[in-house]
């Protein structure tokens, strides 16, 4: 095994131990349930998460849509090719 296997194999066991510490340690779970409001249409205040999110990062949001989309049909768009280096389906 040479230096570089050996580099990804301790770091791969370092994130796995990591990993592992923050999902076996003590966890101080809250009580009783609480309530998150998501959406509320008739509310005067915009308390929900939606409202919040949309309200601040419409923009960056509709983006992000934008970006998946297109990663999708470029994906597909490949994965149609038959031979390597031929353009289009």
């Amino acid at each position: 095994m040479n230096a570089r296997q050996f580099l990804v194999v301790l770091a791969a066991t370092a994130l796995f131990l990591v990993m592992a510490a923050s999902f076996l340690g003590n966890v101080n779970w809250p009580n009783s349930p609480t309530s998150i409001p998501v959406y509320d249409p008739n509310a005067t205040s915009n308390d929900g998460i939606a409202n919040r999110m949309f309200e601040s990062f419409a923009i960056t949001i509709i983006l992000i849509a934008i970006l998946l989309g297109a990663a999708m049909i470029g994906g597909v768009y490949l994965a149609k090719m038959d031979e390597p280096g031929k353009v289009g389906p």
